[in-house]
């Protein structure tokens, strides 16, 4: 990696063509959220119960130390600490809300917003995601190193995965209202060049291991994946051994297994692909009254921010699935949904699905 492109302004065909997946880019002028002060974010982690944790140390000392929240005491030390918070979007709705510049991009993909204050000198060192991630500057400046071609194994002294041996391809700073994206696979290692304040959107997808790990589940549950494995042939002899025709058999069972049709490998992927990462509301939802007073006001409701959404095709039959969950609704009115997560007056015409979206805590609270 000689060089990293800049994108003067954000043009989502320009980035999806030439950079999603497939290489890094500094974006100028897209976005610029107002930061949190650090009180309002470990008030944030403590009243929500927000994953949260503290890193200290830099790469030139090789010395790392991981905190795990509730965070109760902070370094007095100015320099070589950050504070991560995962998850605040699903806390607070302004930062939910730069979510929406991310809707070119799968609803079922986005997997949360992550904050992170450090003071000069601060990091989290050097490692590598196997997701999507886009570095959201929002105060101050961070100077990134990153690499594409590197030695991927990690010290095991560390709590923290970081990269042993980390020789950095190109450098950068990137300063308040630019984003660097990171496609998965690529090494990098920020730095806080003074107090700043970095919001990290993570597009996180599943592994083969995690799909096989949600399928072996939903057949467990199907009466019609109970046939066990045969011993047709033991051998008196040797009664434990497992023969190559056992092994053979296995396969076959195996492949039995996976031998879905198109609906039902959907419906699996509608289910799982809208539940593996969601975020439970820690409010009181809304109910139904609240939702009909609001929407025969002419007023419209969105939908949680933690809500997750996919749609999926069978012929001209459009289904929706939210957190999990199959939505019944007409085929126009489940792909308006996925896109402007929004419910309208209209939806005052099909109360069976609000029900059906309240049960899947898709609904956010009214106040």
């Amino acid at each position: 990696m000689k060089s990293i492109a800049r994108l003067e302004t954000f043009d989502v065909e320009v980035f999806v063509s030439d950079y999603w997946q497939q290489r890094p880019c500094l974006i100028g002028n897209w976005l610029r959220p107002d930061p949190l002060s650090l009180d309002e974010l470990l008030d944030l982690a403590d009243e929500h119960d927000l994953p949260s944790r503290l890193v200290t140390g830099n790469q030139k000392a090789e010395e790392w130390t991981l905190t795990h929240g509730p965070l109760d005491e902070l370094p007095m030390a100015s320099r070589d600490w950050t504070v991560l918070v995962q998850e605040v979007d699903k806390a607070c709705p302004e930062v939910a809300d730069i979510l929406k510049h991310f809707d070119f991009l799968p609803d079922w993909m986005i997997d949360d917003v992550m904050i992170s204050q450090a003071v000069d000198g601060g990091s989290v060192g050097a490692h590598v995601d196997a997701y999507d991630v886009f570095l959201v500057q929002a105060a101050g400046c961070r100077r990134w190193q990153l690499a594409e071609h590197f030695d991927a194994q990690t010290d095991e002294r560390f709590e923290l995965a970081l990269l042993k041996y980390w020789q950095p391809e190109v450098e950068l700073m990137v300063k308040p209202g630019e984003v660097l994206y990171l496609p998965p696979g690529v090494a990098h290692h920020g730095v806080a060049d003074g107090d700043c304040q970095t919001w990290s959107v993570g597009m996180r997808t599943p592994s083969g291991p995690e799909l096989l790990f949600y399928l072996a589940e939903r057949l467990a549950e199907s009466s019609g994946h109970a046939r066990r494995l045969g011993v047709p042939h033991p051998d008196p002899g040797q009664p434990s051994r497992i023969h190559v025709e056992t092994l053979g058999d296995i396969r076959r069972l195996l492949e039995q297994c996976l031998q879905l049709n198109d609906h039902q490998l959907a419906d699996l992927a509608g289910r799982f692909l809208t539940s593996w990462r969601t975020w439970p509301m820690d409010q009181a939802p809304a109910t139904m009254d609240q939702i009909n007073a609001t929407l025969a006001n002419g007023q419209s409701l969105a939908l949680s921010p933690a809500a997750r959404l996919a749609l999926t095709e069978d012929g001209d039959e459009t289904t929706l699935y939210v957190n999990g969950e199959p939505i019944k609704c007409p085929s126009g009115m489940a792909c308006e949904l996925a896109r402007t997560r929004t419910l309208n007056p209209v939806w005052l015409d099909h109360p069976d699905v609000i029900e059906q979206l309240l049960e899947a805590d898709a609904i956010a609270p009214i106040a």
